[in-house]
Parts: structure tokens; C-alpha cells; sequence
């Protein structure tokens, strides 16, 4: 582990910019620093840094070390974690954040499992309908539909599912002449409205164009369980994520209207995703949360 030590203070000498800092960093004296290099230079036979000016400079081959020597630290540092997973439970507090309604009638239902499964990890989980930002709130995933274009986080699929029109037996019964997206127009809908923006449903045509419906609700919502509870029992038509209605559906509380035609509020690359922190070794509390919600929908979604 030498070798990889050399590397380890190489690399962070680098980063930090001083020997100082590297030293503070890795608890080691400048001096100690300074000789660790040196030595690896000379095992090499080529000079990493240039020391003559009061600043720290990397010579051409020491770039191209550099580049090098970070590529075998981070397999080590996989490595590592590989090692350790094998013979560790995951455990401790694990902070999560979901819709209000995607929450209640995805996540819920699978959490006693999980943590039967996994008995040594404390969950905490908040509902909101506002978004997080997960490093200012110490959040460890969030749970959302749509996609997120953040580079900084990491962004897995856990389910695909497409947004659907859902109303009551009984008002469809009283509504029959629906038959295509422009007759939402004359019906009562219920939206889902943050803040004070516009309501919008967003439909494909026959021809496979984008089209918009500027939709006037008789009930709107930050709430989209408080939307499939109106609708359920008969105020309107109502859009939602259909992994949050499947069961409604599938017992007759609720029926889906024109399923030939694709809906969104927003966007159409619909789906369930969960976005967590970027990291060289995902902390095994969160490996196994989103691996364990992945499955499950992913099996119920078979069913």
C-alpha cells in the first residue's frame, strides 16, 4: 500500500495547490510532503513538480501522471468499498423527500418491507410539493416524476409511467360525449396548479404533434392526492401519474378516458426517478433504498 500512499499524497499535493495544505490534509509534516515526492521521482526517474518558484508547478510528465495516478485511486477507493459492502449492513439515518402524493401511493405502501429488509437503517421521509435542493436540506434521494438535467446529481429511472385521465364511473356515465382532447374543454377538470401559474394539459395528436389545452378547473391543487380524492368521488376529470392511480383503476373507483391519446401536465418523458448526490462510493444506506424501490415497482409494474 506504499505505492498507493505515494499516490495519494502526490495527487492531493496537486490539488491542494501547497505542501502546507496537502499537509494539514494528510496530517503530515511539508518536509514529509516534500521527501514522499521525491522519492517517487526518483523511483520513476522523471521529475512530477517543479519546485524552484514559491509556487507549486506540474512538469508535462507530472500532468500526465496525474492523470494516471487520480484513475487508480478511484478503482482503489471502488475497490475498497466492494470490499467492505461484502461484509457491512447498511445502516444508519436516511433522509428522504417525495411529492405529497407520490409518496402516499407509491413509496408508502413498499416501506414496511424495506425495513424488515433492511432493520438497521433509520428512514425519515418528508412530503412536500415544493422542490429540494438535497445539499442545503440534507436530503439523501429525492423521489419525483420528470426528468432533472442537474449534472451534479445522479439521476435513476425507477419506473416509467405516463400521466392519464381519470374520472368517477358516475361521471363518466353523465359525460358521455368525450371523445377527444378538445372536449375536456366543456367538462369539469380538476388541475393541479402551483403557486399561481397557468393550467395547461398537454396532449400528442393524430398526426403526432404537441398540442395544448388551456384547461379552466372547477377545482385546482398543489395537492394531487386531494385531486384523486375529488375525482374519485365524481367532481371532474382529473390528470395524475398513473402508478398513483393504478389501484383506483383497477377496482372501479376510477375509470381512464381516451387511453389512445398521450397526456402530460408538463413534459412527456414521464417517469418515476430517484436523484441523489454524486459520490465515489454511493453510502450503502442509499444503494440499497433505491435498489430495493426499483425492484419492487418494477415488479409490481409486471403484475
Amino acid at each position: 500500500m506504499k505505492a498507493l500512499d505515494s499516490l495519494r499524497i502526490f495527487v492531493t499535493t496537486l490539488r491542494k495547490g501547497s505542501l502546507s495544505a496537502a499537509g494539514r490534509s494528510l496530517s503530515l509534516s511539508p518536509a514529509t510532503i516534500s521527501r514522499r515526492i521525491s522519492a517517487l521521482e526518483d523511483e520513476l526517474g522523471v521529475q512530477l513538480v517543479d519546485r524552484t518558484s514559491r509556487n507549486l508547478k506540474v512538469t508535462e510528465a507530472g500532468q500526465a501522471f496525474l492523470g494516471q495516478a487520480e484513475v487508480v485511486l478511484e478503482a482503489m477507493a471502488a475497490a475498497e468499498e466492494a470490499a467492505r459492502s461484502a461484509k457491512l449492513l447498511p445502516e444508519g439515518r436516511l433522509r428522504i423527500h417525495s411529492r405529497t402524493q407520490l409518496g402516499l401511493r407509491v413509496i408508502a405502501p413498499l416501506l414496511p418491507r424495506f425495513a424488515q429488509r433492511h432493520p438497521d437503517i433509520q428512514l425519515e421521509l418528508e412530503l412536500s410539493e415544493h422542490p429540494v435542493n438535497l445539499v442545503e436540506q440534507d436530503f439523501d434521494i429525492d423521489i419525483r416524476t420528470g426528468e432533472s438535467n442537474d449534472s451534479s446529481f445522479v439521476i435513476k429511472r425507477l419506473l416509467s409511467s405516463d400521466e392519464v385521465l381519470v374520472a368517477s364511473p358516475a361521471f363518466m356515465k353523465a359525460h358521455k360525449r368525450i371523445k377527444h382532447p378538445r372536449d375536456l374543454l366543456e367538462v369539469r377538470c380538476l388541475t393541479y396548479r402551483r403557486e399561481q401559474e397557468a393550467t395547461s394539459w398537454k396532449y400528442i395528436d393524430e398526426g403526432g404533434n404537441q398540442q395544448v389545452l388551456a384547461i379552466q378547473g372547477a377545482l385546482c391543487a398543489n395537492n394531487g392526492e386531494l385531486l384523486r380524492l375529488a375525482a374519485i368521488g365524481g367532481m371532474g376529470i382529473a390528470l395524475l401519474s398513473e402508478p398513483t392511480v393504478r389501484a383506483d383503476i383497477q377496482d372501479g373507483s376510477l375509470v381512464r378516458l381516451l387511453p389512445e391519446y398521450r397526456f402530460a401536465v408538463r413534459a412527456f418523458s414521464n417517469g418515476i426517478y430517484a436523484v441523489f448526490r454524486q459520490s465515489r462510493t454511493l453510502p450503502l444506506k442509499v444503494r440499497a433504498f433505491v435498489d430495493f424501490i426499483a425492484e419492487e415497482l418494477h415488479e409490481k409494474d409486471k403484475a
